[in-house]
């Protein structure tokens, strides 16, 4: 059985519901759903019951009567941890948040520049700073930065390293310069503190501003870019954020010393810095123009987009397994890794083809045909791709299907990396809907959102697969035609398939959705669910 058919479902969903009181009775119950089971590290082509328990436990370690069936009528019945959003959904605790979170789609008021800027091809004729982390990514931001001699506009969706603000303080107060800052406003504790901190020492030197998301916003779930553009002429790209994960405060290529374990003091992101004016010009209107939708709402009267406003937590925190984060980080700690320097591409000056991609603006048609010219190859990093049957996520929908065909495509080798947090239950709802499992792999710590197709062209991005990642937050990339920079990427990629990666796919880390003032339980630690997610 190649996906998982309606008549499938339907056969499967008439057994659940005869059996749900039943079900719903199991300690620790989320939520029960007809599903390909992931059994021994693999998906099962098999329609079966698949229940969702807050933590899955050995057979051992539960009681005889509170066991889940092995089988009901014809199917088998498999168990699977439920991820934090599974629970939210179904908590009634949260149910306030769900409902926000549910109805971040709708009544978006998103405005798009007028001639579409951003979705022209540009020829830029200077090399580009190639770059990953946690290889290479504070050591090649900090100087980018430091070199600013007259403008900075930044779009960041997570801004909470204290190294950077104050690298980004100085260079403006040292050199007297402006700034502009568009930042989403989903803020931690830390992020609080640096927006007062860049509020009460940088004051009319920046122009800066919350870009509010939700029913009813410009964007639906997340202002989600990590753009940098320095004296309006050159930029930096990225996957990853302004924090101690996406940006770790190490240099491994430099001092040897930090070779030791720098796999689990940083994400895997990618990262490139380029000089071009023109697409500097076109990436800097583009943060310009939220700058503006802000102040248009802070002049209408709404204070949260104004920097120094407090938002509230929108999403709870979680009580992760500590066993889970310690084992992690003493496997990472004790690998010795060759780190991949930074590299000016290509080698030999030449003219280059570009195409910037935005969400919501032209993302999705230009990923279309980035995939649709494959002949040979595509490789994709991303720290997560979760397919969702949205009506308004047809257009999503529809990109997975297209790479679902090419996956199974003679001849074309297609190998997807995705981030290991929920990655069992997101890559058996692709294989549902008809990917060759065969081509999946996990990895920890990976924050990346990359593609390469045929060893020739490549996505550096911040997009994140998702319906709201691909059609309806704000984030940023970059396609680059040229086989050098694409050898680049894509060597890093097959690195981390060979060395990196997990084949089978392990059950997830019961980690529980925190109420309000709830104590933490033993053996767990409470972090941010940004934190958590990266």
């Amino acid at each position: 059985m190649r996906v998982l058919t309606s008549a499938a479902k339907q056969s499967v969903q008439a057994v659940i519901d005869a059996h749900i009181a039943e079900l719903q009775v199991i300690p620790g119950f989320v939520s029960v759903e007809p599903g390909f089971p992931v059994i021994d590290g693999r998906v099962h082509r098999e329609p079966a019951v698949l229940v969702f328990v807050a933590h899955k436990k050995p057979p051992t370690d539960v009681l005889q009567e509170e066991r889940v069936p092995r089988q009901l009528g014809p199917y088998r019945v498999a168990v699977m941890q439920a991820d934090p959003w599974r629970q939210l959904n179904a908590s009634a605790d949260h149910s306030d948040v769900a409902s926000e979170v549910t109805a971040a789609d709708t009544a978006l008021t998103y405005e798009p520049i007028e001639g579409d800027p951003i979705d022209k091809p540009f020829d830029v004729d200077r090399p580009f700073l190639c770059h990953v982390g946690p290889d290479a990514g504070w050591p090649v931001l900090k100087p980018f930065l430091e070199a600013t001699t007259s403008t900075l506009s930044v779009a960041m969706y997570d801004f909470n390293a204290d190294y950077i603000a104050t690298t980004f303080i100085d260079t403006i107060r040292n050199n007297d310069l402006h700034a502009a800052l568009t930042w989403d406003d989903g803020m931690t504790a830390p992020e609080t503190e640096i927006r007062a901190k860049l509020k009460s020492k940088l004051r009319d030197r920046l122009d800066g501003a919350i870009v509010r998301c939700g029913s009813g916003r410009r964007f639906a779930s997340a202002y989600h870019e990590k753009v940098a553009v320095r004296d309006s002429t050159s930029f930096w790209l990225s996957s990853g954020n302004w924090s101690p994960r996406s940006q770790p405060n190490i240099d491994p290529v430099g001092d040897p010393s930090a070779r030791k374990g720098m796999y689990g003091k940083g994400n895997r992101e990618w990262h490139a810095i380029v000089e071009d004016e023109p697409l500097s010009a076109v990436f800097e209107q583009y943060i310009r123009h939220d700058l503006d939708g802000s102040k248009e709402e802070l002049a209408a009267g709404d204070g949260g987009v104004a920097l120094g406003q407090e938002e509230p937590v929108r999403l709870p925190d979680l009580f992760v397994p500590l066993d889970a984060l310690l084992e992690d980080q003493a496997t990472m700690a004790a690998t010795v890794a060759e780190p991949v320097a930074p590299k000016v591409l290509p080698s030999t000056q030449r003219r280059v083809k570009v195409l910037p991609v935005l969400t919501p603006d032209n993302y999705v048609h230009r990923i279309f045909e980035l995939l649709g010219s494959a002949t040979r190859s595509v490789y994709l990093q991303y720290a997560y791709i979760t397919y969702s049957d949205k009506t308004v996520d047809k257009r999503f929908a529809e990109l997975l299907a297209q790479l679902a065909e090419i996956s199974f495509q003679p001849g074309m080798d297609v190998r997807i990396i995705v981030g290991s947090n929920g990655a069992a239950d997101r890559v058996r709802k692709l294989v549902e809907i008809g990917f060759n499992d065969a081509v999946f792999r996990t990895q920890r710590n990976v924050h990346n959102k990359g593609i390469v197709v045929d060893g020739k062209v490549v996505l550096v991005s911040s997009a994140n697969w998702s319906g709201d990642g691909v059609l309806r937050n704000r984030d940023a990339g970059l396609i680059i035609h040229d086989a050098e920079v694409a050898s680049y990427y894509q060597d890093v990629f097959v690195d981390d398939w060979e060395n990196r990666a997990n084949p089978a796919l392990d059950d997830d880390a019961p980690v529980l959705v925190a109420s309000e003032g709830e104590p933490v339980p033993a053996g767990m630690v409470r972090m941010s669910w940004r934190d958590y997610y990266g």
